[in-house]
């Protein structure tokens, strides 16, 4: 499912992997082959991103469907006094999709990243997750990009999930 394309525009000049978070660039980006374009930094994170699991998001559950992607569609960048925040890269369409984004589990390596930077790793879950489902059958997610969006976006975004394949 792994290959190296460039982007119709040419080569994207960074991308970051859509499992580790880390930056990469040029042939460092690997794209999934049958959506080709969720990137990854390797072949290892794209294998464990495909299936749910304790690091991955089950990726193979929405590969097709029509979302915006990070460094493509939207960013993450510093918003000056309200920390991280989503900038949008192009005009987004009213009822589009903008992340698709399974959980993660507690063991994985970025959610000691997450705020507050110097607290538990309980405190940094109560925070930071997302409570999805339909009353008695509620539960808590942590995404770790949707996290990082901690200003209110209200009314111009909300989120849901869809339980059918398990991603908000």
């Amino acid at each position: 499912m792994m290959s190296c394309e460039l982007d119709s525009a040419g080569p994207l000049l960074k991308r970051h992997c859509a499992l580790c978070l880390k930056e990469i660039s040029g042939h460092e980006i690997k794209k999934c082959g049958k959506c080709h374009k969720r990137a990854y930094c390797s072949k290892k994170c794209q294998s464990e991103d495909w299936t749910p699991n304790k690091k991955g998001q089950g990726h193979k559950n929405w590969c097709g469907i029509d979302y915006g992607e990070e460094d493509v569609d939207w960013m993450v960048m510093p918003i000056p006094g309200k920390g991280l925040g989503l900038i949008a890269l192009r005009d987004i369409p009213a009822v589009y999709r903008i992340i698709v984004e399974g959980g993660v589990g507690k063991t994985h390596p970025r959610v000691a990243d997450l705020t507050p930077h110097n607290g538990s790793l309980a405190m940094k879950y109560d925070l930071n997750s997302l409570t999805c489902g339909k009353d008695d059958d509620e539960e808590s997610v942590l995404c770790l990009r949707i996290a990082r969006a901690n200003h209110s976006c209200a009314p111009n975004a909300t989120h849901y999930y869809d339980n059918s394949v398990k991603v908000i």
